[in-house]
């Protein structure tokens, strides 16, 4: 159980977290960091020092995980020292390396067996583990209690080398199975010129030397020159490396890397890697509160080469390193990934792994750089348990008191490990403004609740954010688009280029509104053909949910007044300076369409003055003689509406098999006092819209949008003359009215 920070400590913490990236493991002391890149991430395997140490007390291996520098996940401890029968004692600095795939973790720890410290190997199938013993007995021991922080390299030619020690360096030819070797003990020369200075016992009195070897080596391999860093000077220790052309030698001494500087930690132990094009120095500071010698915390900083290959000086700082890319919140997180975190602890178990535990109020998670624009939250789902009172998890932006996202209320779930999944619903409002420049945030998962007791353990968090999909390749236009939804226009579907930089109030896009077949509250039958519309420069707005899946809607039907609120959306969007779609949408030109139902729900809306166009496909009034055909739910105005039409309105049909063929064609001849078609392709009701890019009903309906929207007159061939485009179109038969013709 743990103390819970004090106030005194909880300013610390405060001012740390403020631009602080180091100590980047806050719910544990961690020491001795090893970093490995495997497979697009990096992995640092550390050492735990236990609360309220008074000495290097250390029981187990850790392991963390990060593919942005900055956000780590905690992957707890696949290793302790009751994973080695022979090991009692001393879990102290280790290093990972993966051959053949499989990965090699080298420790050192007291041995029962000799009463000294020994190396020992473990060997997992991932970078996580689990682990196991490799060989069921020391790798090598020989009673001496020098054989501590073991380092190791697997060469160009595939030979792998093992170092160690303090305060001698020890090296052994590793065989190509990794948990055997060849050949005797090597021991590296210990000289002026290899170190700075010899080994202490070796020392001339009165002598002033530049430096010493004392412990915690790693070595690497860069330009064909090999690298040995190591802790040195004695207590307190700085960081120094040498260079030689073999691991065994001959080593030049050639300097500090990380100087002899408050750290907080008479100790240090390093390791390098380089990532997604970046060098990173690790090591450890005892920065965390109650933090200390015995109470160490891994960190990192970025560092270049100097030209001529050698390291330049690097300085711990709070800041360390800058995120390599954004944060994606819209997926499963594991709770026990952070950047930074106040009071909380990280456990394990085997039914969920590692969750967030001791969690109060006041404490937070802090994740960097999260990318919350390009999508925008919806909902926050997450798995909590609570043995008795539960609390409250807000999603705060860039600060404890920042904007408030949401919040999930956590009640009790009868247990500690009684899970729960719960989820809550977003401020989208809220979200949008705040998403409006694009850039990354911060976000805090700040804990509520009853001061004073423990309120509930965490083990995942997702965002969900409105849906998009990228359908068809965005399609065949010149614009690619995007199926998605947006937060100010519930129960629709809108259908818009992916990159509106190309629209502007001289270039805007013209709006194509959208009624499905069946009056269904999704477009998910006409997706692929109103996409391909998109794609040719138009905002189109759907009625309906967005069709994520090619499968039937089950739900309530759509109502007419969708319609509506598409066009009131459009201009509003058009006229919020606030708005992406701002000075972007062409409210002068806006067609009215719909399928089957969705066509009577045009012909129903048609007399709304702010429409200057009609496309009704596969659809028609019903005469008195077949309205019983009519489902319940759909329009049913009378033929008389047709006079309200005040624009010029094409009817494509899919011809005579087409059950709406009559009513359709009804409507048509009916129609005298504005410029009225009809189009048919034999394809029966059900058209060309599921066919890749809507198929031929794309092509004429593209063409009449372009006509009358855009005012194209290519388009305008395809309907107008004696012997227009469509007619020789194969397949298609035109009728016009006198207005048309």
């Amino acid at each position: 159980m743990k103390t819970h920070l004090i106030s005194a400590v909880a300013l610390v913490l405060a001012a740390l977290t403020a631009k602080a990236q180091n100590p980047f493991v806050q719910t544990w002391y961690t020491s001795d960091p090893a970093p490995m890149v495997h497979d697009g991430r990096l992995y640092v395997y550390t050492g735990h020092d236990e609360d309220h140490a008074d000495f290097f007390w250390m029981q187990e291996w850790r392991v963390y995980s990060t593919d942005d520098m900055v956000n780590w996940t905690d992957h707890g401890s696949p290793l302790a020292l009751e994973s080695f029968s022979w090991a009692d004692d001393r879990a102290w600095a280790a290093q990972t390396v993966e051959r053949g795939g499989k990965f090699y973790w080298y420790i050192c720890a007291h041995s029962k067996l000799s009463d000294g410290m020994a190396i020992g190997v473990a060997v997992g199938d991932s970078p996580t583990g689990p682990f196991r013993d490799a060989i069921g007995k020391p790798l090598f021991e020989n009673g001496s209690w020098d054989h501590i922080d073991p380092t190791v390299l697997i060469d160009d030619d595939g030979q792998a080398w093992l170092m160690w020690g303090n305060p001698q360096c020890y090296y052994l030819k590793l065989n190509p199975d990794m948990v055997s070797y060849s050949g005797g003990l090597g021991l590296l020369d210990m000289t002026e010129e290899a170190f700075g200075g010899p080994m202490m016992n070796k020392r001339e009195k009165g002598k002033e030397y530049k430096d010493s070897y004392v412990e915690g080596p790693w070595l690497m391999k860069r330009n064909g020159l090999y690298y040995l860093l190591y802790a040195a000077g004695g207590v307190p220790e700085h960081i120094s490396y040498s260079t030689a052309p073999s691991p065994t030698g001959p080593w030049t001494y050639k300097g500090p890397i990380m100087p002899l500087c408050d750290t907080k930690s008479f100790t240090n132990h390093c390791g390098v890697a380089d990532y997604k094009g970046h060098s990173y120095f690790f090591y450890h500071t005892g920065k965390l509160p109650g933090g200390g010698g015995f109470g160490r915390s891994v960190a990192v900083e970025e560092f270049r080469y100097n030209d001529d290959g050698s390291f330049p000086t690097i300085m711990p700082t709070d800041e360390g390193v800058k995120p390599l890319e954004a944060f994606n919140p819209y997926r499963k997180v594991e709770a026990e990934t952070m950047a930074f975190s106040r009071g909380i602890k990280t456990e394990q178990n085997d039914e969920v792994g590692v969750y967030v535990t001791d969690v109060h109020n006041g404490d937070y998670i802090k994740l960097q750089n999260v990318k919350l624009g390009g999508n925008l939250p919806k909902q926050f789902t997450a798995r909590v348990a609570s043995g008795l009172r539960g609390g409250r998890i807000e999603l705060r932006l860039d600060s404890l008191g920042g904007e408030l996202l949401g919040s999930l209320d956590v009640p009790g779930t009868g247990g500690w490990e009684k899970w729960q999944t719960l989820t809550a619903d977003l401020n989208t409002i809220t979200a949008q403004q705040a998403m409006r420049n694009g850039q990354c945030r911060d976000l805090y998962l700040a804990f509520k609740g009853r001061k004073g007791p423990k309120l509930f353990n965490f083990d995942w968090w997702e965002i969900q954010g409105l849906k998009s999909l990228v359908v068809e390749d965005g399609g065949t236009g010149p614009y690619k688009a995007v199926m998605k939804e947006e937060a100010t226009l519930e129960a629709h579907t809108v259908f818009v280029p992916q990159d509106l930089s190309a629209f502007s109030k001289k270039n805007p896009l013209p709006v194509l509104v959208w009624g499905n077949g069946a009056c269904t509250n999704s477009p998910w039958e006409h997706f692929k053909f109103l996409n391909e519309i998109a794609s040719h420069g138009y905002l189109v707005l759907s009625t309906g949910y967005i069709p994520i899946e090619e499968k039937p809607y089950q739900g309530p039907m759509s109502t007419t007044e969708q319609q509506i609120e598409s066009i009131d959306w459009a201009i509003h969007e058009n006229a919020d300076p606030a708005s992406p779609y701002y000075n972007k949408i062409d409210v002068r030109n806006i067609c009215l369409s719909g399928m089957s139902c969705g066509g009577l729900q045009s012909l129903y809306n048609c007399a709304d003055p702010r429409i200057t166009s009609l496309m009704i496909c596969n659809s028609g009034l019903f005469k008195t003689s077949n309205r019983s055909q009519a489902k319940g739910g759909m329009p049913m105005p009378e033929k008389a509406k047709l006079k309200e039409i005040h624009t010029p309105v094409i009817y494509i049909l899919g011809g005579k098999e087409d059950i709406a063929y009559e009513n359709g064609m009804d409507d048509f001849h009916l129609i005298d006092h504005v410029p009225a078609c009809a189009a048919n392709y034999p394809v029966g009701h059900g058209g060309t819209y599921r066919q890749p890019h809507g198929g031929e009903f794309s092509v004429v309906a593209l063409a009449w949008l372009d006509w009358q929207l855009k005012g194209s007159k290519q388009a305008a061939k395809m309907f107008t003359g004696r012997n227009c485009l469509l007619s020789r179109r194969e397949g298609w038969t035109i009728e016009k009215n006198q207005k048309m013709k």
